[in-house]
C-alpha cells in the first residue's frame, strides 16, 4: 500500500458514484495482509500468507441498494464495479430507510497496531509457533500431545467514503497466538486449548498461551461427575464471553425487525438482575475489535444494552436506526471488501460490580467453578433456552477442591440474567470478540449423576 492510494482509490470511485443514476453511493476499500504458521513437534506443518485487495460498492436510489465487489481497482474496474452494482437495483426490493449515510465527525485516536509486524520475518513467526508449544511442553510431562501450534497476523487498513461526504478510514494490526494440546495420566486423556493476542508479534506472550493450554488439560485429569444440586456456580472468564458472544445476535437490530430476537419490543423493561449491567464497546484500548468507525463509516461507541437489569438498547445499523428511529451504535460491520454490511458486536462485556475475583470466589462456602462448556451452539436467541455441558471444580469454602466433569446446565437465558450476584474486575479479552469476567450466579440447577 503506497502512501496516499487510499485516498487516489477513493476519489477514483467517488467520481464514477456520482455519475451513477440514483441518490448516491458508498465505497468500502480495503487493504489487508495476513499471514500464518503451524508447527507440531516443532515441526512446520502449515504455512501461508495472502493479500485481501479490493472494493466494496453501494448504489442507493429509491430506497434501493445495489452492491457489488472487485479485486480490480483500475478506473476500467472501478467502472465496471460500480454498472454492475446500478444493474441489482431494479431486483431489490425498496425500502425507505435505504439512503446514504449521513458523515458524522468523530476525533478519536488510539494507538492500534505495531508497526513492527510489517518487518516480521516467516521465521520469526514460525518461531514464535515453535516457542508457544515448547512453553506447554516444558509445562509439565503430562501434556504428551500438541495438535496445533499457531501464530497468525493481520495488518492493513479499511477506509470509507460516500457521496455525502463522509471519509473514514484507519489502518490495524493483530497477532494471534494458539495452541490445543492434549494431558494423558494413565488411560486417560484430556485436550486443553489457549490463545492470545496482541497489536505486533513481539507483543505475544507465549509461555502464558502454552501454560494455559497446558494448565486446563491438566486441571481436567482425574475429573468426577458431580451429583444433581441446586448450587452457587461460578463462570470463568471465557465462558463468559462465550456464552454471552452467541446471545449477542438478540440485541442485533436487524434481527428485532424480523422478530428473532427474545428481547424484541422489551425496551425499559426488566430483563436482568440490578447487577448486571452489559455494555457493547468499540473502542476499549487493547480489545480486538477496536476501532474508530464502523463498516459504514459510523464512529464507534459504548452503547449500554442492559442498564442494571433494564433493557436499554439494541445494537444498530444505519439503516436499523432510521427504521426504528433510534440512534446509530456503530455497529454496522463486514468481513471484508466483498461483504455487505451487517450488524455485529465490537466488544461486548458486563460492568464489574465492584469485587475482585479471590474476594468473590471466597464468598462460596460450596458451589460450582465451571472452566469449560460444550454446547454453546444450542444457546437460541429467539427463545432464550439452553443446554450446556460442563466440566470445571468443586468449591469449598472458597477453594478449588476436586475437579468435576459431565455436568449439565440448562435452563433460559431470562432465568441466567437474574441469577448474576456478582462480576469481577478481571475482565480479559479473548481474539473471538467478546470479553468476559469471573461471574457468580445463585441458584443454579446442575444436572448430573
Amino acid at each position: 500500500m503506497l502512501p496516499g492510494e487510499p485516498d487516489q482509490v477513493l476519489d477514483l470511485v467517488l467520481e464514477v458514484l456520482k455519475q451513477a443514476p440514483g441518490e448516491g453511493g458508498e465505497v468500502y476499500f480495503q487493504d489487508t495482509h495476513e499471514s500464518s504458521a503451524s508447527v507440531v513437534d516443532q515441526r512446520i506443518e502449515s504455512v501461508e500468507a495472502k493479500q485481501e485487495r479490493g472494493i466494496g460498492v453501494r448504489v442507493f436510489r429509491e430506497g434501493r441498494v445495489g452492491f457489488s465487489f472487485t479485486p480490480d481497482v483500475t478506473a476500467e474496474g472501478i467502472q465496471k464495479a460500480v454498472e454492475w452494482a446500478v444493474a441489482i437495483l431494479p431486483h431489490v426490493d425498496p425500502e425507505p430507510e435505504q439512503i446514504v449515510p449521513t458523515p458524522e465527525p468523530t476525533t478519536f485516536t488510539l494507538p492500534n497496531e505495531d508497526p513492527r509486524l510489517l518487518g516480521a520475518s516467516m521465521e520469526e513467526k514460525v518461531d514464535m509457533a515453535r516457542r508457544i508449544e515448547s512453553c506447554a511442553l516444558r509445562f509439565s510431562s503430562r501434556v504428551k500431545r500438541v495438535r496445533d501450534s499457531r501464530y497468525s497476523d493481520v495488518w492493513g487498513g479499511c477506509w470509507i467514503a460516500n457521496t455525502a461526504g463522509l471519509r473514514a478510514g484507519y489502518t490495524f494490526s493483530r497477532a494471534i497466538g494458539s495452541i490445543e494440546l492434549a494431558a494423558i495420566e494413565k488411560q486417560e486423556n484430556q485436550t486443553g486449548y489457549a490463545s492470545g493476542f496482541a497489536l505486533g508479534l513481539e507483543q505475544l506472550e507465549p509461555d502464558a498461551i502454552g501454560i494455559e493450554a497446558a494448565s486446563r488439560a491438566i486441571n481436567k485429569l482425574g475429573a468426577e461427575p458431580i451429583s444433581t444440586r441446586r448450587t452457587e456456580v461460578v463462570l470463568d472468564p471465557e465462558v463468559v464471553a462465550g456464552v454471552f458472544g452467541l446471545l449477542a445476535s438478540a440485541f442485533h437490530a436487524d434481527n428485532i425487525l424480523k422478530g428473532k430476537s427474545l428481547f424484541k419490543g422489551l425496551l425499559g423493561q426488566r430483563m436482568a438482575r440490578a447487577t448486571v449491567t452489559l455494555m457493547d464497546d468499540g473502542r476499549l484500548p487493547g480489545a480486538i475489535n477496536t476501532g474508530p468507525v464502523d463498516g459504514e463509516g459510523t464512529p464507534t461507541r459504548r452503547t449500554v444494552l442492559i442498564d442494571q437489569g433494564f433493557l436499554n438498547s439494541y445494537l444498530h445499523s444505519d439503516f436499523t436506526a432510521r427504521r426504528m428511529k433510534a440512534s446509530r451504535t456503530g455497529n454496522a460491520q463486514r468481513g471484508g471488501y466483498l461483504s455487505f454490511p451487517h450488524i455485529g458486536t465490537n466488544t461486548l462485556f458486563l460492568k464489574p460490580t465492584g469485587i475482585n475475583r479471590k474476594t468473590l470466589l471466597g464468598t462460596v462456602a460450596r458451589g460450582v467453578y465451571v472452566s469449560e462448556v460444550m454446547g454453546l451452539h444450542t444457546i437460541d436467541p429467539i427463545s432464550g433456552d439452553f443446554s450446556l455441558g460442563a466440566v470445571g471444580w468443586e468449591i469449598e469454602n472458597g477453594s478449588m477442591a476436586r475437579p468435576v466433569q459431565k455436568m449439565g446446565i440448562s435452563g433460559n437465558i431470562r432465568d441466567l440474567l437474574h441469577s448474576v450476584a456478582a462480576v469481577a474486575d478481571d475482565l480479559r479479552f479473548f481474539a473471538s470478540g467478546p470479553a468476559g469476567s469471573t461471574v457468580l450466579l445463585e441458584g443454579i440447577s446442575i444436572s448430573g449423576s
